[in-house]
């Protein structure tokens, strides 16, 4: 078997839309490669068959590393098809360290594959699916006798002291759990437009505030998904250790708001850079759920 390499030109399309169902990709991979963002693209094929590819791609948001991914056919041993994209990956200008990609744990091989060629695990990532009708279990541990003001996003963005006081902390919260990769250097202003992005629903996102001091303590964020029965646990954050523990209050609480509402489920990513995410995890019966996996590499 000779396993051929080149760049990956507009008529691989077909074969890569069935690679991507076979490896149980995202389909914005399509999209990935047709953007400006795309730095590299090769294709691996055995005869005329697409039987391998990789991308590589630069994110305005985490500018400091290179993102790519790597498909491979089940069909195909991995790691001597990975092993040939990846070297043709690093062999390229257009590529800068660190490199950055994200998979299955359940993907054995691939893991694997990238321990033995010098990436390392940069976090993990669940992704459980929480069903909201049976309210009664998140009533049971929820704390109703806690001492401070809570305020819907909607309620804040009235008073701009207070949103500016949101925006702040949000942008910190962010930074501190993604050091591995960090943000890029932007404005409060977009910052605030991120907040308020078109799906977020300012009624089922919370904070909340001290009411003597009026500093904001802790928020979670809550957007509509896709799926019109489902909504996504947003960013969440608090000031301090202490005030931590009124994340997964405020996460009880936006699960009241879907029931009322009538949402079915509740979607959350959490990381495990995330001393926020882990708390709620600690505090709350989420489904098990599969590890999304982050990998970086820093030398060639």
């Amino acid at each position: 078997m000779q396993i051929n390499i080149r760049k990956y030109e507009s008529q691989d399309e077909v074969q890569l839309k069935h690679l991507i169902k076979l490896c149980y990709e995202n389909e914005n991979l399509i999209t990935i490669s047709k953007s400006p963002k795309m730095k590299v693209a090769y294709s691996a094929f055995d005869q005329n068959k697409l039987v391998g590819a990789v991308f590589a791609w630069k994110n305005d948001f985490h500018p400091f590393c290179t993102y790519f991914r790597l498909l491979i056919s089940p069909e195909y041993k991995k790691e001597k098809i990975a092993g040939l994209l990846l070297s043709k990956l690093q062999e390229q200008d257009e590529v800068n360290l660190p490199l950055q990609t994200s998979i299955w744990e359940t993907n054995a091989s691939l893991c694997e594959f990238y321990k033995a060629t010098g990436f390392e695990t940069v976090r993990k990532t669940y992704l459980p699916r929480l069903p909201v009708s049976d309210l009664e279990i998140f009533l049971s541990i929820k704390n109703n006798y806690i001492d401070y003001s809570l305020k819907t996003l909607a309620e804040i963005t009235t008073d701009n002291h207070m949103m500016e006081k949101l925006t702040q902390l949000v942008k910190r919260a962010y930074e501190q759990t993604h050091m591995a990769n960090p943000v890029a250097e932007i404005g409060l202003e977009k910052w605030k437009r991120l907040i308020l992005s078109e799906d977020t629903l300012t009624n089922g996102s919370y904070v909340y505030v001290d009411s003597t001091s009026s500093e904001i303590l802790a928020f979670s964020l809550l957007h509509e998904s896709d799926s019109s029965d489902t909504v996504e646990l947003g960013w969440s954050g608090s000031t301090n250790h202490t005030s931590i523990k009124l994340i997964p209050q405020l996460i009880l609480q936006q699960i009241i708001f879907a029931e009322e509402k009538e949402y079915k489920y509740m979607e959350g990513e959490f990381d495990t850079t995330s001393k926020f995410a882990m708390e709620v995890l600690r505090t709350i019966p989420f489904p098990s759920s599969a590890a999304w996996v982050t990998f970086q590499k820093h030398k060639k």
